[in-house]
């Protein structure tokens, strides 16, 4: 009886300690405006923050934030950290009815749209990894663009399709929110790179008569990012006197179209980016005349909760795009985030898009309400490729437009299994038991 007794007091505990959190949510949640969370993360709590106001353990108060969410009384933004926010209060605020959780980009895309201006606003917080791997690099960045009186010049390294051009973006839309007011002019040296002079006249400008065909002056993309940045991607293409050039953009702030000799004054900020290695010719010039320095890291060095999350990002992406959710199985998800990708995520954007567009086509007579992604709809090259470690998954995820929502694979397979042997005793024939349970599986996966 004392053990009865024992049990029951915990239980009274463990309910009054949910009142409490509950309680917390929702007072925090009185001062919930889209906007304002959006740009200061306010009106909303996280897990830390709750447990040190009621003393209570971070892992106790994590579980009752998850089960508050599963009987929907609150809404859970995923972010980092993660906040919570009363649902109904935040229902009223975003405009539509969501049942879970949603992602903080997702929130960054509405308020975009309401105040009809662009991402910018937010700086650098929809960069996965912003808080976690890229943080170094992320802080090199703001302390490049708001360094007087133009900023520092920056050299971003890193392999293909590793965020370069993402980030060079994002340290414009941060300058502007910090008053920069010039424009972000982008110059590929790549493609250019068989016609020197044709770069040359692209990146400088140039004068009437410059060259055959140059019958008017042209302003270059040194001019119109004049108080702004200019962008140059894949900068190791650039020719020898090119380079000359830009080193004296660079040292003097001073610069001549082609085929001209007047020197012109510019107030720019340069941010090259190159896949090189910092050893070669080219960047060793580059080094000593850029101080600040940032190298991305390839997906495979990202942390396995990065990587998620960059996953169901793409997955996410696609969800928007076909108007379905796409369930995605706990195999295929371990797969995805252990493969090494030559293209980064450039290489793992197409390949989900292929998977996705192979389920969707599937499925196209049907018209369901969800695709299913498994590992058999690998392009058979990816069988042999490398995995780098071994971290796996053990639940599918639901995803949607709005954010993501896991289940279990062994209580998904239970259901199944469950389903299976009852209308087996039933007499069903196979064929029907197959359309029968893919339509319980669907109701299942709107319970969840």
């Amino acid at each position: 009886m004392e053990g009865k007794e024992c049990i029951a007091v915990k239980m009274v505990i463990s309910m009054c300690n949910k009142d409490k959190v509950y309680k917390v949510v929702v007072e925090k949640s009185k001062n919930f405006k889209l906007e304002d969370f959006v740009l200061s993360k306010s009106g909303a709590a996280t897990t830390n923050e709750i447990a040190r106001i009621l003393n209570l353990a971070r892992s106790n108060v994590s579980a009752i934030l998850n089960e508050l969410v599963r009987e929907e009384k609150i809404i859970k933004i995923v972010s980092k950290p993660v906040y919570y926010v009363e649902k109904e209060i935040f229902i009223q605020a975003f405009g539509k009815r969501i049942k879970y959780e949603i992602n903080f980009s997702e929130l960054i895309n509405v308020v975009s749209e309401i105040k009809e201006v662009g991402v910018e606003a937010f700086g650098f917080d929809n960069i996965i990894g912003y808080n976690g791997s890229l943080k170094e690099q992320i802080e090199q960045a703001k302390a490049a663009v708001v360094y007087p009186p133009n900023g520092l010049h920056t050299l971003i390294i890193g392999p293909p399709g590793s965020g370069k051009t993402y980030l060079a973006e994002s340290m414009y839309k941060f300058g502007r929110r910090k008053g920069l007011k010039g424009s972000f002019e982008v110059l590929n040296c790549a493609d250019y790179y068989h016609n020197p002079q044709l770069l040359l006249s692209h990146l400088f400008g140039h004068a009437k008569g410059a060259y055959t065909g140059a019958f008017v002056e042209r302003i270059g993309l040194v001019e119109k990012a004049n108080n702004g940045i200019l962008f140059l991607d894949e900068v190791h293409r650039l020719p020898p006197e090119g380079q000359e050039m830009l080193f004296y953009l660079i040292d003097k702030g001073m610069y001549k179209r082609l085929g001209d000799t007047e020197e012109r004054k510019v107030n720019v900020m340069i941010i090259a980016a190159t896949t090189e290695k910092i050893d070669s010719i080219l960047l060793r010039t580059f080094i000593r005349r850029i101080p600040v320095i940032i190298q991305l890291p390839s997906f495979d060095e990202r942390p396995v909760e990065e990587k998620m999350e960059i996953i169901v990002y793409l997955l996410r992406e696609e969800s928007k795009r076909l108007g379905v959710d796409i369930i995605i199985s706990s195999h295929l998800l371990s797969l995805l985030s252990l493969f090494k990708y030559e293209g980064n995520i450039g290489e793992l954007k197409s390949l989900i898009q292929l998977i996705c567009s192979k389920a969707f086509l599937a499925n196209f007579q049907i018209n369901r309400k969800f695709i299913k992604l498994d590992s058999a709809l690998l392009p058979s090259k990816y069988y042999k490729k490398e995995i780098i470690n071994t971290e796996t998954f053990d639940e599918f995820f639901i995803i949607t437009p709005f954010g993501k929502r896991s289940i279990d694979r062994y209580d998904l397979y239970e259901f199944i299994a469950g389903k299976y042997h009852e209308l087996k005793s039933k007499g069903y024939e196979e064929k029907t038991i197959r359309n029968k349970i893919i339509d319980y599986v669907s109701n299942f996966l709107d319970d969840v």
